[in-house]
């Protein structure tokens, strides 16, 4: 059966949470902490939670989305990935029930929009769903966050001012875009291999840039690190943390974007 939801999905979920009794995967962009705590508050003890969602300093700073809401997770040894190219909302119950909707895990998503979407109970159609959850955890452009990244994400974001827009704060809206910071303040907070990259690609000039360009500018990094044998391995290692940090998107195939304007 597939049912069309136009109604807010804040009670139909949590009341799929409370009936779950092995697993729940949990696909969004933006996860706000209260909906998070909610959650843990309703499932059984036994119930394991994914959660796939989209790690950017900027949402993280404007508040769009909470990295706190990621503690909890990290607490109960939950897995959490990271899909900047994330866009898609569906949520699926021990692999039985999926929900794809336009909802974020947010207040604003779960009662507040104009949202729309459909409930699945189809074993097919479900078993679909529960593959391309799956699928996104497995590809190359999705990492993987733990205690690490929430801890260096938090102590960046408590060294930068109080986001400005506090109208929007209020409103706890879903936006996405650009971190706007100053450079100092990032550059502070990075490691000396994520300080160089950094300052490579603010060199190269371009937001969407490659790996090729980032070696253009090897002699850079030699001259940074002259004991370093296996400077691109480093390159890559390194681009893969800043993902992680929410600072570059990878678009695969060697593709990245940066999230920043300085």
């Amino acid at each position: 059966m597939v049912e069309i939801i136009s109604e807010p999905i804040e009670d139909r979920f949590y009341n799929l949470v409370i009936d779950s009794n092995k697993c729940i995967r949990l696909c969004s962009p933006f996860i706000k902490e209260s909906i998070v705590k909610r959650i843990y508050k309703n499932k059984k003890s036994n119930v394991k939670i994914d959660y796939i969602s989209n790690f950017n300093l900027g949402n993280f700073y404007k508040k769009s989305s909470d990295i706190k809401a990621f503690e909890e997770p990290v607490k109960y040894k939950d897995k959490i990935y990271n899909c900047q190219m994330l866009h898609a909302k569906f949520y699926i119950f021990d692999d039985e029930y999926t929900i794809v909707t336009s909802s974020n895990l947010t207040p604003s998503g779960f009662k507040e929009n104009l949202e729309y979407g459909v409930f699945i109970n189809d074993k097919v159609l479900v078993n679909q769903t529960v593959n391309d959850f799956k699928a996104i955890c497995n590809s190359e452009i999705t990492g993987k966050i733990g205690i690490k990244e929430i801890i260096k994400i938090k102590r960046i974001l408590n060294s930068f001012p109080s986001y400005k827009d506090i109208n929007l704060y209020d409103k706890q809206k879903e936006i996405d875009g650009i971190l706007h910071i100053d450079k100092e303040l990032l550059e502070g907070n990075l490691s000396n291999w994520q300080n160089t990259v950094f300052k490579v690609i603010n060199l190269i000039g371009k937001d969407e840039f490659s790996l090729s360009d980032i070696y253009n500018y090897k002699h850079i990094f030699k001259k940074v690190f002259p004991n370093n044998n296996t400077i691109r391995n480093s390159i890559r290692r390194t681009l893969q943390e800043l993902r992680d940090l929410g600072l570059v998107k990878f678009y695969g195939n060697g593709r990245y974007k940066k999230l920043w304007n300085l």
